[in-house]
């Protein structure tokens, strides 16, 4: 597993992170939604704005029993960038969802990820 994950901004409403990939990774985790500022109990994120580069097929996942995709990712791109205006992408994992994102890729993926999320539920700092 070779991710490198760096926070840029987690404030009282968003999260913004830099994932960095060298090699094939399958459900790495990149976010512990339980971590970030505010977490209280069962906390879940949007996926609100995306942009990569990346080497092959690259999966961001909503973690649970069975993992979600939200966005699947190749080559370079970009989600909700500018004033696009698209809604943001909700958890609609199932059971055993943990509010955690994880990241799945193919083989020899190298490449970036900047990932903007909007807490949306549980966190203290929401009411």
């Amino acid at each position: 597993m070779a991710v490198v994950v760096q926070t840029l901004r987690d404030s009282d409403f968003e999260t913004v992170i830099k994932v960095t990939t060298t090699s094939t990774n399958s459900a790495a985790s990149i976010l512990d939604a339980s971590a970030l500022t505010g977490a209280s109990t069962d906390p879940r994120l949007s996926l609100v704005a995306c942009s990569w580069s990346v080497g092959s097929q690259t999966d961001i996942l909503f973690d649970a029993t069975s993992d979600v995709v939200a966005l699947s990712l190749n080559g370079s791109g970009h989600y909700n960038a500018s004033a696009v205006g698209f809604p943001a992408i909700p958890n609609n994992a199932g059971s055993g969802v943990s509010g955690d994102i994880l990241l799945t890729n193919g083989s020899a993926s190298v490449g970036f990820i900047i990932l903007k999320f909007r807490k949306t539920s549980g966190f203290d700092n929401l009411s």
